[in-house]
């Protein structure tokens, strides 16, 4: 499995705005300036992230990005979430269903099997990122 490039920007983009003094908004500009990218591309990194509610964005002439949360309530599956979705990494076509076999029954079974090893993986794995959080990175 591979991730976005985009989860690896969030969680730099949230620490940049979490180590700002007294919460100071930071403008989408000087986010990308900072990470080398595209305004326009960083903006819809950010726009995922507000909608997410992980980061809140003002416009005024002070305004920009600051956070939404504690950075100890944003976890990095809250990221990950928010740049990859929800949808679950094994995406089942039903081809078992198309299968041509005698024991049709116990082809079934098994592919029900290796689909619920997948299901099993992707809970361990999100499980893992919902125990750390940015807070971990700032202290």
């Amino acid at each position: 499995m591979q991730t976005k490039i985009g989860v690896e920007q969030s969680i730099y983009v949230i620490v940049i705005i979490a180590k700002q003094k007294s919460g100071e908004a930071v403008k989408s500009q000087a986010l990308s300036e900072i990470l080398g990218v595209s305004d326009s591309y960083l903006k819809k990194i950010l726009g995922k992230l507000v909608r997410a509610g992980i980061l809140k964005s003002s416009a005024s002439k002070t305004g920009g990005m600051s956070l939404g949360r504690q950075p100890q309530k944003i976890t990095f599956l809250d990221i990950f979430e928010a740049i990859e979705g929800e949808t679950p990494f094994l995406h089942s076509h039903n081809l078992r269903e198309t299968v041509q076999t005698d024991d049709i029954d116990e082809f079934v079974k098994q592919a029900d099997k290796a689909l619920s090893i997948f299901r099993e993986a992707e809970n361990s794995y999100k499980s893992s990122l919902s125990k750390y959080t940015i807070a971990d990175l700032l202290y």
